[in-house]
Formats: structure tokens, sequence, C-alpha cells
């Protein structure tokens, strides 16, 4: 239970800051609400690479990932999945 009240703040979290970065006229997806490029530049020379691009994607995903993965094993098991779709509301048991 405590796992699923974590996930589901962290979610929140997730949300509200998305819905913040809109707001605040950040219009492409992705983008997370940064306010200039310094986050994603790593090697500091005025460019973003494709390589630093998808760093910054896959630490999202890697982010998501561990949400779903409850117990930390390095796989989303049926179970998890189920409970994370449940905490959003899908009803799990009137699956065929």
């Amino acid at each position: 239970m405590k796992n699923l009240i974590i996930i589901f703040s962290a979610i929140l979290l997730l949300i509200a800051g998305s819905i913040s970065a809109s707001i605040a006229g950040h219009h492409y997806h992705g983008c997370g609400g940064m306010r200039d490029m310094t986050e994603m530049d790593k090697n500091e020379d005025g460019e973003i690479t494709l390589d630093e691009f998808s760093a910054r994607q896959m630490e999202k995903q890697k982010n998501a990932f561990d949400m779903l993965d409850m117990d930390n094993n390095g796989v989303i098991d049926s179970a998890e999945y189920e409970k994370f779709m449940e905490v959003h509301g899908y009803d799990m048991s009137s699956r065929s």
C-alpha cells in the first residue's frame, strides 16, 4: 500500500509538472519545463546532440519504469502492472 501511495504521488507530481510547463508556454512535449539548454548540454558547447537529447529522454523512461517496478527487481511483472493500472482507475478484474 505504501508503494502505491508513493507511485500515485510521483505521478501526480509528473502531471503537475507537465501542466505547469504547458501553462508556461512550453509547447514541445518532452521538454519537461526546462528553462534553458544547460541541463541537456552535458559538454557545455552550446549545442544539444542527439546523444545528449536521447540521454534526457532515457532518464525519463527509466524513472517511469522504476515507478512500475515496485519490488525493484529490474522487471515489471503482471501483478505490478495490474496494481499500477488499478491505481489509475482501470478495472483489471474485467479483463478477458
